[in-house]
């Protein structure tokens, strides 16, 4: 595992569907953001509080993201595993929608873009 495989504290990533959202606050606070919070919890319109979902991810992996326009929805997986569909809402039926991370102090990742793993299928 590479140094950018890494993180020294949670991390939340997904995606929104505004641009325009408060840059002091995580783009996944307002109700245009969807995150999986590295946590083990799901983030969207809130800061504080999520369900749970998956797993607490911190210093290890690499953490998928399936967003599917066709279903509206979108699904976290990480190390060969998905952790089913997260968010299914008609916001994630049309575009422009955007990537998101939201890293806090000492954090980092990597973004690629690849093929859907067979996970995800």
């Amino acid at each position: 595992m590479s140094p950018l495989e890494l993180t020294q504290n949670e991390m939340k990533i997904g995606v929104v569907t505004k641009r325009d959202f408060d840059f002091n606050t995580a783009f996944c606070d307002s109700n245009a953001g969807f995150a999986f919070y590295g946590i083990g919890q799901l983030r969207s319109g809130n800061n504080a509080n999520g369900p749970s979902y998956g797993l607490k991810i911190k210093n290890r992996g690499v953490l998928g993201v399936l967003l599917d326009m066709n279903e509206g929805s979108i699904t976290f997986g990480s190390n060969g595993k998905s952790f089913g569909v997260a968010f299914k809402d008609s916001k994630l039926l049309k575009g422009p929608i955007y990537p998101a991370v939201a890293l806090l102090h000492c954090a980092g990742c990597t973004i690629n873009y690849k093929p859907i793993p067979a996970y995800f299928k």
